[in-house]
């Protein structure tokens, strides 16, 4: 490969990764100056609708349950979410600390450049994520 040619891809490589970086670093400063309530939450709460009511009609075909047994398991659940809200905040705020964690010990390994990319590598990555959330909050 010449020079010229391996100066090039250099380049389309650099630029990849910082297009990357501030690509992400936009989305993130994005996000946090947003207004609206946090998208995760409203992802959680159009995800937990979808998964009781899958959770209902398969009680309810499998079991056969009444009228008055589904209103029942209803309350039931509706009486559980405040809980189980509190322990996914919780898990939730572990999840991500750790995962933090993770990011960090990962970079410590590696050399500046490959920490460029790494960075790049986790901006794209997370706004997949973002907008994979986005869709399903479209979709519900």
């Amino acid at each position: 490969m010449t020079k010229s040619r391996l100066a090039a891809t250099g380049l389309l490589i650099l630029s990849f990764a910082l297009g990357g970086l501030v690509g992400g670093a936009a989305t993130m400063l994005a996000d946090k100056n947003s207004s609206r309530p946090d998208r995760r939450e409203q992802s959680r709460a159009a995800y937990i609708a979808q998964m009781r009511q899958e959770f209902l009609d398969r009680l309810r075909s499998e079991l056969s349950l009444t009228r008055e047994q589904e209103k029942a398991v209803v309350t039931v659940l509706e009486q559980h979410q405040p809980a189980m809200d509190s322990l996914w905040r919780t898990v939730r705020t572990q999840f991500d600390a750790e995962r933090q964690a993770v990011r960090q010990d990962i970079r410590a390994v590696l050399s500046p450049e490959q920490q460029a990319k790494y960075a790049a590598f986790l901006a794209e990555r997370d706004s997949l994520h973002r907008a994979r959330e986005g869709r399903r909050d479209q979709t519900k």
